[in-house]
Formats: C-alpha cells, structure tokens, sequence
C-alpha cells in the first residue's frame, strides 16, 4: 500500500513553484498498514509530517529528530555531522506528526512508554530511501522521535566503499585469519561505530571462513554473511554454544554494553572470532572499559585481538574544492608530507568575484562525511599493560611508541589526499 498525497502548493509569500513531496511507500516489515483505520490522524498530520522529511531530505540530512521543548516540539536536522533547526510545532501539531510517522514505520502509534523501532520505504526526486524511525520516552508522557534517512544507493558498508585506510583492511584481514579473539569497533554515540563494525564483519573473507551474524542487521546488507537465526528468548550465551556446535568461524554478536556480555565473549572467544561494538572515548579505552567489564585484565589482554575507533569528518565538496598552495612552514607544523604541495579547502571567491552557489553542495562546501580512523593492534608491548591493569592513556602511549594508525595519522592523510580540509579536522579534534 502506497501512503502518498502527491504535491502540495506552498503558500505564495514561500514559493511560486509547485513542490513534490516524499511519497511513503510501505513499511520496511512489510507490515500493512490501512490508513482509512486511522483516518482522523492522517489528516491532522500526515501533510505535515511529510513537508518536515521532505525538507530534510532537500537538504541532506542523516536524521530528523522531533524533541518536545515545554509547549512546543522543535523539529532538528543533522546535516554532515552539523545541527540544524527546522520548524517548531505546536503540542498538539507534533504529537499528530509523531503519530503519523510510527503509524506508517508499522509500530503502534499510540505507545509512548517505551521505545519503539520501526521502518518506511520512501522515495523523493527519483531517489529510493529508508526512514528508520526511533522513538525514546521522556518525563511527562512525552517521546522523541528520530528519523534516520538512508539513500539506498548511497549507502556504504565494506572498509573500500568508505574509504578505510588500506592498512586498517590487511589487519582486519590478519586478524580473523586465526579462529579466536576478539575484534572490537569503539566510538562515541554518533560516530558511526556500528557502520566501523559491519566494515569489519565484511573485511573478512566469507569464502574461507563460516560468518554469522547473531544481530539483527536491519536494512543493511552485508553480502556473504550469514543470518543466524535465533530462538526465542535464546541468551547469547546459548546461541554462541549453538554455532559453536554448528561449526561457525567468527559470529557478529551484540553490542559489549555490561559486564554480562562481556564475560560471555570472554568465553567464546577461544571458539569463535567475535566481532562487536562498544561506547567508548577510543580504542585504548575500550579495552580498559573491556577490561574492567571481565574483571580479569590477564583474560582480556590475550582475548582480544584489536580494536578499531573512529571519527566522523566531512568530505570536501568534489564540485567546488578549492586547490591552494599552502606555506610549507604550516605544512611542517602540521606534521604533512614534505611532498605535499597542494592543498584543498571550500571555494572562497576573489575579492570582486560574483559569487555562484555551488549546486551540488548548496554552497557549504562540504558533502558528506569519512571515517577517520586510530588501531591499536594487541602486540606482546600492548598485552603487557592490559594485563598489569594500566590505564587508557598509558596503552595509547605504547600504540603510538609502536607506531600504530592514530586519528591524527589518518586524519592528516585525508588532508594530504585532498578529501577534507585542514579547517574540518581542527574542527572535528576540537569537537
């Protein structure tokens, strides 16, 4: 069933033009929802709610949150990693809209006491999307909604599609190439960690070795990785013992979020090579939270093989790039390349210049964002600290004695490769 209602004309003081609007396709379940059942509720949101995603989408937004403020609900974008503020709603506006759009993702729309995960097909200017949409309760008998948009044919998940540095996907490699261990993706909220951690299920050759996934991977596809099926009310513990018996050679498991967890990976890992994900400020302190988690500092240093984090930095616009030539004081400070010659930064007009905004960028000049990376290998130098019970910052100071990839390292990379711009990365190391 298609949810759509065509084209709506905005008012004249807005625009002279006709504006398509996003056309909703069905939910991503294939749950089928008949609209004529709520119909009093489409027609208090259901216009709105598609005029707030299809702004967003116009403007290349990753996420649409609706956050109740008091008597209003404020619609905010998230464009390349920087907030935006949309519109605001009444109360009584938002929560139709918020309705509106649980009702089409195939979840109850009338729940508001606990979170709630659900998905629409949409399609906008010729483009297919997925709008996974995310609600999260808050004091008063309110919820936030988010609304992840997805451009199907822009969606990246193996370590080339994103760019990886090529050294990161020969360890990832190296790493799974001996049954055993653990290999962890660790970032904060937002940094894109569990796209690191499908980058890392799909660096591994799944024609040499049985690769399951025990998580429900949603919309993403991650080729020759298998599904493991799990029962119902099935502990990860059970499972892991299931594929074990089943023969399985590295298992995509749960996030690493208590120690519970924890200790079962603990485990498994000398049957499997376990892949997960974990919160953490970096790499060093992950396998300190890790470690900490277990309770057995001895146990993690010999069971986890190494962890990849990672920052989000966004990419130059590759219409309106601008090339410099930089000081080449700055370029020694900075700690670049001799060799590097050439700069890029966003397009900055001549003084007298007319300016043409760049239609592919809108003119910010920047389009999109790259993973910038840090790896911290468990070499024998590294073992011996996690296993003493050393700090985060004492095993950052033994990766970088040994020369592993830092976020400056890659970072600088990106910079010299004319990806991003020296601006971006003060921004993003400031951030």
């Amino acid at each position: 069933m298609i949810f759509g209602f065509g084209k709506k004309n905005q008012q004249q003081d807005d625009f002279d033009e006709e504006v398509e609007l996003v056309l909703f396709q069905g939910t991503f379940s294939g749950v089928v929802v008949d609209l004529s059942e709520h119909a009093r509720l489409v027609e208090a949101g259901m216009l709105r709610a598609k005029e707030l995603v299809t702004e967003a989408l116009e403007r290349r937004a990753e996420l649409l949150r609706l956050e109740p403020k008091g008597d209003r609900v404020v619609a905010q974008m998230m464009v390349d990693g920087i907030g935006h503020a949309g519109a605001r709603l009444s109360a009584k506006e938002g929560l139709a809209v918020s309705q509106c759009l649980k009702l089409v993702a195939g979840i109850d729309p009338k729940e508001r006491k606990k979170p709630q995960r659900g998905g629409i097909k949409a399609e906008f200017a010729d483009r297919k999307y997925l709008l996974m949409v995310e609600t999260k309760p808050l004091e008063g008998g309110v919820e936030r909604i988010n609304v992840h948009l997805i451009d199907i044919k822009e969606a990246k998940y193996s370590a080339q599609e994103l760019g990886f540095n090529e050294t990161v996907g020969k360890k990832i490699r190296e790493m799974a190439s001996e049954r055993g261990g653990i290999i962890l993706a660790a970032g904060p909220p937002g940094s894109g960690t569990t796209t690191t951690a499908f980058a890392i299920v799909r660096g591994i050759d799944s024609y040499l070795y049985a690769v399951f996934s025990l998580v429900d991977v949603g919309h993403r596809d991650l080729k020759n990785v298998s599904k493991f099926d799990r029962r119902e009310n099935e502990s990860l513990d059970d499972a892991l013992q299931r594929l074990i018996r089943q023969e399985g050679d590295v298992a995509y498991i749960d996030p690493i979020t208590s120690p519970e967890i924890a200790k079962i990976a603990l485990n498994k890992q000398e049957s499997l090579t376990l892949i997960s994900e974990m919160t953490a400020r970096d790499a060093a302190s992950a396998i300190e939270n890790f470690s900490k988690m277990t309770g057995d500092p001895a146990a993690t240093a010999q069971a986890i093989k190494g962890v990849i984090s990672q920052k989000l930095i966004r990419r130059l616009c590759y219409k309106c790039k601008q090339p410099y030539r930089p000081n080449p004081k700055l370029v020694q400070k900075v700690g670049l390349p001799e060799t590097v010659q050439t700069l890029y930064r966003p397009y900055k007009p001549e003084e007298g210049e007319d300016v043409r905004i760049c239609k592919v960028c809108g003119g910010v000049g920047y389009l999109g964002r790259i993973a910038m990376l840090e790896m911290i290998e468990m070499t024998d130098g590294i073992r011996e600290l996690v296993a003493a019970g050393k700090s985060a910052a004492e095993i950052k100071a033994q990766a970088r004695k040994e020369n592993m990839l830092t976020f400056k390292d890659d970072g600088m990379r990106l910079v010299a490769e004319g990806i991003t711009s020296l601006d971006e990365l003060q921004r993003v190391f400031k951030a």
